[in-house]
């Protein structure tokens, strides 16, 4: 024999008591707000329930609403509901019960558009008295502060206690650990070695990128304006005084020689068909004489000049060296304009370290400091140098930032070569330690504030 058993409808105090259980063991912060705007509607129904939490500047923001899993950006509706509540959290008012009337005139108008007659606003904290939240409550008809029998929300209160001790749980500052395990006395000795290290005196550095230059090179660029035909020696490579490292195409000066020499020969066909008439018609023949010698040496001077131009066509290192520039495929059929820079004409004997360090990095450089060159072909092995010139201003380093240019010279130049790049560190005076630690917040905080 059966007996048939229909499931009980569980009482008020039995919601009460699950859903403060599940406010003990949510896993997460998220999951207890969810619970708080969603799950309190079996103990006390409403239409609408939103949970706010203040923000960095202190100004209370929507967290949680009721129905929707995840908030999107700021709607009119989320800044009117977070302007009402800032002007609940104003108010000295004791009861938590808001009303159309009570509100100004400018959050009145969004009252009739977004929620209905009876509003609530509980606070909600923690055993400390500070509020961590506000639980706003929405429902058609008025409430009553305080509810009582049968009206569901007599359970207000006890869920506004629990909440609240729930979410300081989660609010509340993190125990600082180390006090509490830690003696006074051991806190007390650290605190005091920590003092006297912070006035340890260490020495000021600084990293930047660096990369070794030609000392005193000679510039190589265009004796005038043409297009590069060919440059015969590959970039990096050894010429003598005198060896030709770029030429110049010749098609139009070429050109302009021809036009010129025929028109010289014309020139002077003319001058002396006028010479053998001056015999015959002296006082006519002798005007045109003048201009016609005029015009042949005219001529003559531009082929002249042409001449000249063309040996200037090919360009030659101007004293022995190394010949640096990018590449011959980069230059093939460039135009030029004069003075335009080529490349560079080195001594590999002679070279220094060019060092961009940025202008937030910058220290009190010197001449004379000290500084030490890490190339990337080597990084455990450094390389001594000299600071020698720094640059008044900042200008763009070649990776696009504001940089100090400082020139240093090596004092060891048997495993360098010009064109290696790496990594400089440049020394300083010696200061104190919290000095070195505390610089670049500081210059940070000074920066963001203006103090």
């Amino acid at each position: 024999m059966s007996v048939n058993s229909t499931p009980t409808t569980p009482t008020p105090l039995q919601i009460y008591f699950s859903l403060v259980a599940s406010a003990r063991k949510a896993a997460t912060q998220n999951e207890l707000q969810f619970l708080i705007c969603n799950d309190s509607r079996g103990l006390v129904p409403f239409r609408q329930a939103m949970l706010f939490l203040p923000d960095l500047r202190g100004r209370w923001q929507l967290a949680t609403h009721s129905g929707l899993s995840q908030l999107g950006d700021a709607s009119p509706y989320q800044i009117w509901l977070e302007a009402l509540i800032e002007w609940q959290y104003a108010r000295v008012e004791p009861n938590p019960i808001i009303q159309l009337t009570d509100v100004p005139k400018d959050l009145q108008a969004g009252w009739e558009e977004w929620l209905p007659a009876g509003v609530v606003a509980l606070p909600l904290s923690g055993p400390d008295g500070v509020v961590r939240a506000w639980w706003l409550l929405a429902r058609d008809e008025p409430w009553q502060w305080p509810a009582v029998p049968p009206d569901p929300a007599m359970w207000l209160p006890e869920l506004q206690a629990a909440y609240g001790h729930a979410l300081w749980a989660w609010l509340r500052p993190q125990r600082r650990w180390i006090a509490s395990a830690l003696p006074k006395r051991v806190l007390w000795l650290g605190l005091a070695g920590v003092a006297i290290l912070s006035f340890l005196p260490v020495r000021l550095s600084v990293l930047a990128p660096a990369e070794i230059t030609p000392l005193n090179p000679h510039i190589v660029s265009a004796p005038m304006e043409g297009v590069v035909k060919r440059i015969p020696v590959i970039p990096g490579a050894s010429v003598k005084k005198g060896d030709v490292v770029v030429e110049l195409d010749d098609t139009l000066l070429v050109n302009r020689k021809q036009v010129l020499e025929e028109a010289s020969r014309t020139s002077s066909a003319d001058l002396l068909q006028a010479e053998q008439q001056a015999f015959d018609d002296q006082n006519n023949s002798r005007a045109s004489l003048s201009v016609l010698r005029g015009k042949v040496s005219e001529k003559k001077a531009e082929l002249e000049s042409i001449d000249r131009q063309a040996e200037r066509l090919q360009i030659r290192a101007p004293a022995d060296g190394v010949f640096i520039y990018s590449d011959q495929l980069d230059w093939a059929g460039k135009p030029l304009q004069t003075g335009e820079r080529i490349g560079l004409l080195a001594d590999p004997a002679q070279m220094n370290v060019t060092i961009w360090v940025p202008a937030s990095d910058a220290i009190n450089l010197e001449e004379g400091a000290e500084a030490k060159l890490y190339l990337h072909i080597s990084p455990l092995k450094s390389l001594a140098a000299t600071l020698t010139e720094t640059s008044f201003s900042a200008q763009t380093g070649p990776d696009g930032v504001a940089s100090y240019r400082i020139k240093a010279r090596l004092d060891d130049t048997e495993q360098a070569r010009i064109g290696l790049k790496g990594t400089a560190k440049i020394y300083g005076s010696r200061v104190p330690l919290a000095y070195l630690l505390l610089r670049r917040p500081l210059a940070t905080v000074r920066a963001w504030s203006g103090w």
